[in-house]
């Protein structure tokens, strides 16, 4: 029998039992989405073949970002940059958009795949992200998902020009941290542990240590291996890629994951960072096992 593409909405995922949430399948492909957050949580190309990592401590309430899933950052990434915050604005990490309700748009079914668009309207963004002769207004930020039997692909979409970064924040699954990699990343990158920039001549990561690094002008398509599989992650729209993993004492130290979380996850990130100048956003990361 085959299953024709579907979105249903729910409510409730693992242990966030009240979280409001859709659920899109196509054959056997499934992918869960937060509506807080705008936050793909879950992406299954076959029934119990789970691509993404959700901590097991993962909170939602009282403005909690979701740990786990495939954050939106936006925005900025990370700490807000001091030539975007001259006044020294108090601003949450990762920008405005990860513990806000988005909205459900609309979908769109096809024979081989189902599609749903999901928008935030922001009206606080900092005076400081807009162009000087720009005026200051409500901007609408628009995530699609798509799923098909072989691929899950995310688009992050802001069409207002404003000096803005953005990043989807994908945490992997992974079966073996000490044997799992990362390739066809660039040779030139920074790594904010050592707080130095540096080069790699071979484009690939392994992990033995706190991980934190932007790696620079990264190529449309990279690969995550362990012990058990293969991902392949394809990127547009960035203009760097980011690989984090906190390692034990930032595990213990983090409210929301276990001491022993940094084992089981690492993050592969599509992002564009440039804040030289105001543009749009158009970021799109697709994933795929093989």
């Amino acid at each position: 029998m085959t299953i024709q593409p579907s979105v249903s909405q729910h409510t409730g995922f693992a242990q966030l039992s009240d979280l409001p949430c859709l659920t899109l399948q196509c054959a056997n492909a499934t992918a869960v989405i937060s509506l807080y957050g705008g936050q793909v949580l879950s992406y299954q190309p076959t029934a119990g073949n789970e691509l993404l990592w959700l901590s097991a401590k993962a909170q939602w309430h009282n403005g909690t970002a979701i740990r786990g899933g495939v954050p939106v950052c936006w925005p900025w990434f990370g700490p807000v940059d001091p030539t975007l915050n001259p006044t020294q604005l108090k601003l949450p990490n990762h920008g405005l958009v990860r513990n806000r309700m988005w909205q459900f748009s609309h979908s769109k079914t096809t024979e081989d795949s189902v599609c749903v668009t999901l928008t935030i309207t922001v009206d606080d963004i900092p005076a400081s992200l807009w162009h000087e002769t720009s005026e200051q207004q409500p901007v609408t930020l628009s995530l699609l998902v798509t799923l098909t039997s072989t691929n899950l692909s995310m688009q992050l979409v802001c069409d207002n020009p404003l000096y803005q970064q953005g990043a989807l924040h994908s945490y992997f699954s992974v079966n073996n941290l000490q044997q799992t990699s990362v390739t066809g990343l660039s040779p030139d990158y920074f790594d904010k542990v050592a707080n130095a920039r540096r080069q790699q001549q071979n484009g690939i990561v392994h992990f033995n240590a706190e991980t934190d690094r932007i790696y620079f002008d990264t190529g449309p398509q990279l690969h995550l291996s362990d012990d058990t599989q293969q991902r392949q992650i394809v990127q547009q729209g960035h203009d760097a890629s980011v690989i984090w993993n906190p390692w034990q004492q930032k595990s213990r130290d983090l409210p929301d994951m276990a001491d022993h979380g940094f084992t089981e996850f690492v993050c592969v990130e599509s992002a564009w960072l440039n804040i030289t100048q105001v543009s749009v956003l158009s970021l799109a990361q697709t994933l795929r096992a093989s």
